[in-house]
């Protein structure tokens, strides 16, 4: 008799200060990639059944965050920097506190689509520019493993793009400069790269 009373006061408790966690603490707990904070938050808001709420929020945190990445043209320069560096702490918060929710990884999915194709084109230019900028000779001092985690973090993003075709127009014009002029890291990246992308289009 003692458990459902303790439950039925926990949750009557607690949903009376949703709208308040939500609207005052969440934000700051995932800025602040406070892992346990939210895992305690992801269990308390399982107990009384208010986890759409959460995923709700988890919408909106990423949705308002992800405008401040890619909506500021003076950040064009760190922009896929930003995305790569906003999409691993997502990911990391939804394995470590949110035990990996199917729905939560679903709203994370779609509202990373949402903000990265806010500015119609853009996000696809600034990966290609990304890659390139990461295939040069400039870059050799980086390893072949860190070159490939790199190119595969990238293609995460690229799946979200709604401009498949500027980026693939804009990538196919590096390459070619890049191995015309010798300027390629590794051509061992660039068949590696070439292969994942005909992978993800189909072709």
């Amino acid at each position: 008799m003692r458990k459902p009373l303790i439950a039925t006061a926990e949750r009557q408790l607690l949903e009376r200060h949703i709208p308040a966690i939500l609207d005052k603490g969440f934000m700051m707990l995932m800025d602040g990639h406070r892992i346990k904070d939210l895992q305690r938050t992801y269990s308390l808001f399982s107990r009384v059944n208010a986890l759409e709420s959460l995923r709700q929020a988890i919408s909106s945190y990423i949705r308002r965050t992800g405008q401040s990445i890619v909506m500021d043209e003076e950040k064009d320069k760190d922009m896929v920097s930003s995305l790569l560096e906003f999409k691993a702490s997502l990911d990391s918060i939804l394995e470590e506190s949110f035990s990996k929710n199917e729905a939560f990884c679903n709203t994370i999915k779609d509202s990373f689509e949402h903000l990265i194709n806010l500015c119609q084109n853009r996000p696809a230019e600034l990966i290609a520019k990304f890659l390139d900028e990461k295939l040069r000779d400039g870059n050799k001092g980086t390893s072949e493993e860190e070159l490939e985690g790199t190119l595969d973090k990238v293609l995460v993003l690229f799946r979200f793009i709604q401009g498949k075709d500027v980026f693939e127009a804009l990538y196919k014009k590096d390459l070619a400069k890049r191995l015309l002029l010798g300027k390629s890291a590794s051509i061992d990246a660039e068949k590696s790269m070439i292969s994942k992308l005909k992978t993800e289009c189909g072709s």
